[in-house]
């Protein structure tokens, strides 16, 4: 299923009225969009059409309108009410303004652009996939709600597709988003006009056995009911965090300077010490147990997934961008000596005069005045303290957008192969699979498929009690399957039909469909 931002940035004479997820039509061309954002200071819309084959035209009059709903809030279905869908029942024009110009989106641009700057395919695996979408935190939400993604979730990794430097290291971060280059293979990876990715095949490149460690594990998403702790992961509290993990402030760990980042450099670099022993390594705080942790500290241990390996309903996420839209160059060199504001690195390639440079170690930009025997850099000002020998030096993207992007979702459906060197899975898209797992309610005419006396059925058994959603009562005597009266309570059986609900009085509850032609065989 295929996502993007926005098509087409409109500038217009007026942008105050106008308000983000609303829609948006042309007066002459009848083109329809939806608005992705507004900018009142610029007067511009960035809009995603809601038909590519369909284009505003410069000086067009467009308007957006609010729908004004009837029925039940969402349509939604209570113990008091029977269900009543929503429907527009009108509109308001809330915003009015003229076109000035148009200009499609920098993912556009870029993408019919006579040269273009390399693809640089992002991939994302959430696993467990009823933990998908996260939140606005970043967090699991559905079934993993209030947690944290289990250890080493989500993955990721990235692919720069012909890249034209091979010999320096890269460097993908993508809206702050780290990822790991790897070596992909997406085999029939075809992309539509629509920019729609057909279902496909992903090798990953096993470095490590790195993907092995994951599709090999049965355990892991649990949870450790007697030592876990409340933690803050991504700015909100969650559970199930080893408290072995845990600092004050996470937001220390990035200063090399506090206890909290010292401690778990310890950690990542001699083993976790629990009562003395070394049992694990770390490298991340307010981290999720696992099912070897757990027992280490005599936990006890809950399995949420009965098994996990192979990570099938993994979700995987492939935003396709270019790499002049990245936070950084992908390409960097390292220091290799360092005074006041002149920089060695090992390699001067990436580098050019004017370029903004930074480290990962503190905020402090500097710009490349002058460079020479391509090792050099003088820069206009030192990077800051905390740049030593060895520290990635970046490039600064000034054309970095995070908003220009294409992408795609996937279900892991299978595990095609896994050996030391590459994992290969069967991937099937988002739309597909949520085709296959939605319930297939059957449209049968005389056939109630409702729980007797359930939630949907709404029966309150026999005795003259108001049925909910109407101003009727039930029966008084209990009635049998043969749509009898029944000697007792016990005898009162629903026969699945609409004669059943009729005599009940409960025939707005009937969950059949008496309109079709299609009837359940006698048994």
């Amino acid at each position: 299923m295929t996502a993007r931002n926005y098509d087409v940035i409109l500038t217009v004479s007026n942008a105050a009225s106008f308000v983000t997820s609303n829609f948006i039509v042309g007066n002459t061309t009848a083109t329809v969009a939806v608005i992705a954002n507004v900018n009142t200071t610029a007067n511009t819309l960035k809009v995603k059409l809601s038909n590519i084959l369909q284009q505003f035209s410069s000086s067009e009059v467009i308007h957006s309108n609010s729908i004004v709903i009837s029925g039940n809030i969402l349509g939604k279905l209570t113990q008091a009410n029977t269900f009543v869908s929503n429907v527009m029942s009108g509109n308001v024009t809330t915003a009015i303004a003229t076109i000035v110009s148009t200009t499609p989106s920098n993912f556009i641009a870029e993408k019919n652009a006579f040269t273009q700057n390399p693809i640089v395919r992002l991939y994302s695996i959430y696993y467990p996939g009823e933990w998908y979408p996260p939140n606005e935190n970043g967090n699991p939400t559905g079934q993993g709600e209030g947690r944290a993604w289990p250890v080493d979730f989500p993955v990721r990794f990235a692919e720069v597709v012909s890249d034209y430097v091979s010999d320096l290291s890269y460097n993908v971060i993508y809206d702050n988003v780290s990822y790991i280059p790897f070596p992909v293979n997406l085999s029939g990876f075809d992309i539509n006009s629509d920019g729609k990715i057909n279902e496909l095949s992903l090798t990953v490149f096993n470095v490590d056995n790195l993907i092995s460690a994951l599709v090999e594990d049965p355990f892991l998403v649990g949870n450790n009911t007697s030592n876990s702790v409340i933690a803050i992961v991504n700015n909100e509290q969650v559970h199930g965090i080893d408290p072995r993990t845990v600092n004050a402030n996470p937001a220390d760990v990035g200063n090399v300077n506090s206890e909290a980042y010292k401690s778990l450099t310890r950690a990542r670099a001699n083993g976790l010490v629990y009562n003395g022993d070394v049992v694990g390594i770390y490298g991340t705080a307010n981290a999720s147990f696992t099912k070897t942790q757990t027992a280490v500290v005599n936990g006890t241990w809950q399995a949420q997934k009965q098994d996990t390996r192979d990570l099938l309903g993994a979700v995987v996420e492939i935003k396709t961008t270019f790499a002049n839209f990245l936070d950084y160059w992908p390409e960097y060199s390292t220091a290799r000596f360092i005074t006041s504001n002149v920089l060695e690195v090992f390699n001067a390639v990436p580098y050019r005069v004017g370029d903004n440079v930074i480290t990962s170690s503190n905020t402090i930009q500097a710009t490349i005045q002058s460079i020479e025997e391509n090792r050099l850099l003088f820069l206009s000002n030192p990077l800051g303290a905390d740049t030593t020998v060895g520290s990635p030096i970046y490039i600064v993207n000034r054309k970095a957008d995070t908003e220009s992007y294409v992408q795609d979702k996937f279900k892991i459906n299978q595990l095609e192969s896994l050996n030391d060197h590459i994992a290969s899975f069967g991937l099937v898209s988002w739309l597909q699979y949520f085709k296959i797992v939605t319930p297939k309610r059957k449209y049968y005419k005389n056939t109630c498929q409702w729980k007797y006396k359930g939630e949907e059925c709404q029966y309150p058994g026999p005795g003259g009690i108001a049925i909910p959603g109407t101003s009727l009562t039930s029966n008084t005597n209990p009635i049998a399957a043969n749509n009898q009266i029944a000697a007792d309570a016990a005898g009162d059986v629903c026969a699945k039909s609409l004669a059943a609900c009729t005599l009940r009085n409960n025939q707005v509850h009937f969950g059949g469909f008496p309109a079709t032609g299609r009837t359940i065989p006698k048994q």
